[in-house]
């Protein structure tokens, strides 16, 4: 059976579920830095994530390939996924149990972080160009 994590939005107008095994990554781009006031530390999980109340998520066009999504009511920075497709991560700290999440697994867009802070773990770190690569190889 499949681990379920439930999540939020602070007032609750948004609810989700992440299903599998989840993978955690920090965003150091300068969109998530701007959308989000500091990097993105994103919950992605192996089985999906599932809207309850997808009628309560503002979805913000953030650029050619991605969209954002956020609480309509209360603004919480929640969701990111490609262009119109499906939810592809959650924001982690919106999950109502973080227990089991396991320690970041990679950083990304590491050139684009700025220098007033820093993570201390040994996960590894892509740049954007990096990362850009690895997702065109994927569709391939």
């Amino acid at each position: 059976m499949a681990d379920l994590y439930k999540g939020k939005c602070h007032c609750g107008a948004v609810q989700y579920q992440g299903q599998g095994k989840p993978h955690l990554h920090v965003c150091h781009c300068s969109d998530c830095l701007g959308w989000n006031g500091g990097p993105f530390i994103a919950a992605m999980f192996d089985k999906g994530i599932t809207l309850q109340t997808a009628d309560a998520v503002k979805w913000y066009e953030s650029s050619e390939v991605a969209d954002r999504g956020s609480c309509a009511t209360c603004g919480t920075v929640l969701f990111y996924r490609g262009k119109g497709g499906e939810v592809s991560s959650v924001a982690a700290g919106t999950l109502s149990d973080q227990a089991g999440l396991p320690d970041i697994g990679e950083h990304i867009f590491i050139d684009e972080k700025p220098a007033y802070y820093d993570f201390k773990d040994d996960a590894p770190r892509l740049t954007g160009a990096e990362v850009i690569a690895n997702f065109q190889d994927d569709q391939s």
